[in-house]
């Protein structure tokens, strides 16, 4: 496997796009169609569901290729021998665990944070139309330490969860991804995040994602843009697949 760092694991996104730019540009049209799909009524919900499970799929297609490359040049190759199809179904069941998985986990934190805080203010004060009132409520209870700690936690997660991904990604099946997925609990699996590559690669990471967040924000304001926004949170998404494939391999054996 050769050894992707941020600079590489750009690249490797950019090559397997420049490789198969059919392939892609369909692999982004038909993730369009699923999310317009999600506000049609009743069966909306299944797209909602649908849209991150497919979009998974594409990440971990392309990650798993990544530790057989010998050299960046091999991810065309990959890109030029790939289907619609292979991209969307090849790890489907994969996707899906992990996605389960991080879905569930998502649902816990959020019950523990709305349980934590009801604690500290009045759930009336929820419904009302004053926000100042609201505002008061909040700064004079101990609301306040509850957001701090779920702030600090979220950054906590937010570090250890590229390594979870790509522990994911690696799975063998539905079951065993939906398990990893919740490596992000486990405190040994925090100490093998403890390591100097990691920390600087995830750092890294980290600041390109918010850049990039921020620019392709401003481009999709413009409806002419838009196209060009779309294919830049592809590029991204494909980025961050090397990197989680990355983090794991730079996580400590302990």
């Amino acid at each position: 496997m050769i050894k992707a760092g941020n600079k590489e694991a750009m690249g490797l996104a950019t090559d397997f796009f420049k490789g198969n730019i059919a392939l892609s540009l369909g692999a982004v049209a038909l993730l369009i169609l699923i999310a317009l799909l999600k506000m049609v009524p009743l069966v909306g919900i299944v797209f909602a569901f649908a849209y991150p499970v497919l979009s998974f799929a594409i990440q971990i297609y392309v990650a798993r290729e990544v530790p057989g490359l010998q050299t960046p040049e091999e991810m065309i190759t990959v890109a030029r021998r790939t289907k619609l199809g292979d991209l969307f179904t090849r790890h489907l069941d994969i996707a899906t665990g992990g996605f389960l998985g991080f879905f569930l986990i998502l649902m816990i934190l959020f019950t523990l944070f709305m349980w934590l805080m009801s604690f500290s203010i009045d759930i009336q004060t929820l419904n009302t139309e004053n926000m100042e009132a609201f505002a008061a409520s909040i700064t004079t209870s101990g609301a306040l330490g509850t957001l701090f700690f779920f702030m600090l936690l979220g950054m906590w997660l937010g570090y250890l969860m590229p390594g979870v991904m790509g522990e994911v990604i690696l799975a063998e099946n539905f079951t065993d991804a939906f398990k990893k997925s919740f490596l992000i609990f486990s405190p040994r699996f925090w100490k093998r995040t403890l390591t100097r590559d990691y920390f600087l690669l995830i750092l890294v990471w980290s600041a390109v994602v918010f850049i990039a967040a921020l620019l392709l924000s401003w481009i999709a304001l413009s409806i002419i843009l838009m196209p060009v926004a779309l294919i830049g949170v592809y590029l991204l998404s494909l980025y961050n697949a090397v990197i989680y494939v990355s983090a794991r391999e730079a996580l400590a054996e302990r």
